[in-house]
């Protein structure tokens, strides 16, 4: 007998192996097994199936190689994984393999066996005044699936909500519940507030866990052991015994999508299918959704389920002032901006500024001729980065390579140079030359996250207790933030939120605005320095209601033909020669010439040239796909991945993609 095995490799195949006596009986589909592969004598994958040699086409095998042992006596998930990859691997294209070996390949050797968690849990009523979050928690105790949009309060604290969600769901022994964060910082607070109801019973998920800490948790999960596991993104691939529900904490975050290795996936979609193919309730949690999950509650794929009533949503908030930096040529924070961040200083308040991009500035030009210094490795212009022990650099903040400051400029020979664009060093330095000597100014973004944990919560904690006077941030210093004094919050480069070249932009900068107005509470103010002081978003933010601006934004997705409405695919082409670039896109438009006939809504925009194209020694440009459904988009996909390449051409294909620079 043989075994076909997938394993988590870059490749498109799959693999025979003999199956020796002692084990023809016991192997089958779901089993993990340890093989030969290659040059290394063992490696970890998964039977597919188990089938007689005659049945098998082994033109591609020279010789047959066996399996060494098994890892398992029953299949680890209960859902059909290699189902699961395979739509995963139609949907974002990487191999079946690496899809496959999402759901195993964290997952230690051995599987040493742990009690199942056995408890009675004490009831749990949500308060009275939130009927319809109370109608939801009784549904929970019902049985079967379903799938729900569920929009928090923006003030609600997840530590006060999600406890009684699992408590709700998970009265019935040997069920298990899972909560995907976006942001592994959230998880202590989380922990503690649910282990006050399963109390050590809740496990947790995350990168920076020890092998030995992965390995407890990963089994903890498989045996039951673990109740309730809270994870960042890894999490969606978690075995369980008997998930009963799954809860995606701040389910519009991008850090959900995967995009930086392979397998590429986006948690959201693979949640909601693997609750499906479990029997399982999955809930899309968020106070400002994303209009993909709010378009699938209109179209009834998600029930829509509101925690809190609409008064209390939209009661009083803070003062709204749109700057227009037409006005203040030259200033990092204008005049009405840096006149109220010291009165809120000195009257004892708190304050929150949010740069665009993280570093210093994210140009840096010749003064005398505007020459730019580029990435050699890979074209865009370099970031600025400071610090106070090190001489200035440049930094690619596509590949990373970093660069010294330079001296002269190599195109007319100038030694003055200027920064553009105001980066969060910049932003934190303008704001400490504003204010006393005396006031703490911290800050907070992705280099800091980056960094060391320790370093990390510094940063964040100081200014959740009360001791740092104002933050300066990303968006990312907007997550789950606590301040006891905030008075003040700022956006000190909105225009970057509004980039024309994302359709999501105006979504992701009210959500921004919103969410940066709800933490004020009923006082403060909110600053926000635009040039664009025209856009139709800032006419929104009076009434600052998330509906109603989700509701607008979704009638204009439609029109245009934007997700939800239809899946997108990017395909862009880079080269020192033009003719074969233009070759290569010819070739992408003959394979996908079907779309938009036969029915089938789609259509493909484009070339798109990145901004900065013309300064740049290689060519480089993008099409959009849309099309109307996963079906046409899987076959788009299909038919992008497998052109013929070209030489000197280099091709990346991404599906869902976030980012349109």
């Amino acid at each position: 007998m043989l075994a076909e095995i997938s394993f988590p490799i870059p490749l498109r195949r799959t693999f025979y192996y003999l199956l020796p006596e002692e084990l023809e009986l016991r192997a089958a589909p779901g089993l993990r097994v340890v093989a030969p592969l290659g040059r290394r004598a063992e490696a970890v994958g998964m039977i597919l199936r188990v089938l007689p040699e005659k049945d098998a086409d082994l033109t591609r095998f020279k010789e047959l190689k066996s399996v060494a042992r098994l890892l398992d006596e029953d299949p680890l998930f209960p859902e059909d994984a290699p189902a699961l990859a395979s739509w995963m691997s139609g949907r974002w294209g990487s191999p079946e393999g690496l899809c496959l070996g999402a759901f195993y390949s964290h997952g230690p050797r051995g599987r040493s066996p742990q009690p199942a968690a056995s408890v009675a849990l004490a009831p749990l009523r949500p308060p009275s005044e939130l009927p319809e979050f109370s109608r939801f928690c009784g549904e929970l105790r019902g049985p079967g699936g379903g799938a729900y949009l569920l929009r928090l309060a923006p003030l609600e604290r997840r530590e006060a909500v999600y406890p009684l969600l699992f408590g709700s769901a998970l009265e019935q022994e040997g069920s298990q519940g899972l909560l995907l964060v976006p942001d592994l910082n959230f998880i202590p607070a989380l922990r503690t507030a649910l282990e006050s109801v399963l109390p050590g019973m809740v496990g947790v998920w995350h990168s920076r866990l020890t092998p030995a800490k992965r390995a407890e948790a990963w089994a903890g999960a498989a045996s039951g052991r673990f109740k309730v596991m809270i994870a960042t993104r890894t999490g969606v691939f978690l075995p369980f015994r008997g998930l009963r529900l799954a809860v995606m904490d701040g389910e519009h975050e991008e850090v959900y999508r995967q995009a930086e290795a392979e397998p590429f996936y986006h948690a959201r979609e693979v949640l909601l299918r693997r609750a499906r193919a479990l029997g399982a309730r999955a809930v899309l949690a968020s106070p400002c959704p994303s209009l993909e999950s709010w378009g699938a509650a209109a179209s009834g794929l998600l029930k829509r389920v509101d925690a809190a009533p609409q008064a209390r949503l939209a009661g009083p908030g803070p003062d709204v002032r749109v700057l227009d930096m037409e006005s203040y040529p030259g200033e990092i924070l204008a005049r009405p901006l840096a006149e109220a961040l010291r009165r809120a200083v000195e009257a004892g308040g708190q304050a929150l500024v949010i740069a665009a991009r993280k570093g210093y500035a994210s140009r840096l030009f010749c003064a005398n001729c505007g020459w730019m210094p580029r990435c050699g490795k890979c074209g865009p212009g370099y970031a600025l980065l400071k610090s106070p022990q090190s001489a200035p650099v440049l930094l690619c903040r596509r590949c990373g390579r970093k660069e010294p400051f330079p001296v002269v400029c190599p195109s007319c020979g100038g030694k003055v140079f200027r920064d553009y664009g105001t980066g969060t060093q910049k932003a934190q330095e303008a704001v400490r030359k504003l204010l006393p000597p005396g006031v703490r100014v911290a800050r907070f973004d992705g280099d800091v996250l980056r960094g060391s944990l320790k370093a990390m919560r510094s940063e964040l904690d100081s200014f959740s207790r009360g001791e740092a006077d104002v933050l300066v941030g990303t968006r990312i210093a907007l997550r789950d933030l606590g301040a006891p004094r905030l008075s003040l919050a700022a956006f000190i480069d909105a225009d970057a939120d509004l980039s024309g070249a994302d359709f999501r932009a105006s979504e992701k900068a009210y959500r921004s605005f919103y969410g940066a107005w709800r933490l004020l509470g009923a006082r403060g103010e909110l600053f926000i320095q635009t040039r664009q002081a025209g856009h139709y978003v800032f006419s929104r933010l009076t009434e600052m209601d998330y509906p109603s601006f989700a509701d607008g934004e979704l009638a204009a997705r439609r029109d245009f033909f934007y997700p939800p409405f239809s899946h997108l695919i990017k395909a862009r082409f880079a080269s020192f020669d033009r003719g074969a670039l233009d070759a290569a896109a010819s070739d992408l438009l003959k394979a996908l010439s079907f779309l938009g006939g036969g029915g089938e809504a789609g259509e493909i925009l484009g070339p798109v040239t990145p901004q900065g194209q013309e300064r740049r020694k290689f060519h480089s440009e993008y099409y959009l796909v849309k099309a109307g459904s996963e079906a046409a988009a899987a076959l788009c996909l299909k038919k992008a991945l497998s052109l013929p390449p070209r030489p000197g051409v280099r091709y990346f294909i991404e599906a869902d993609p976030y980012g349109f620079q």
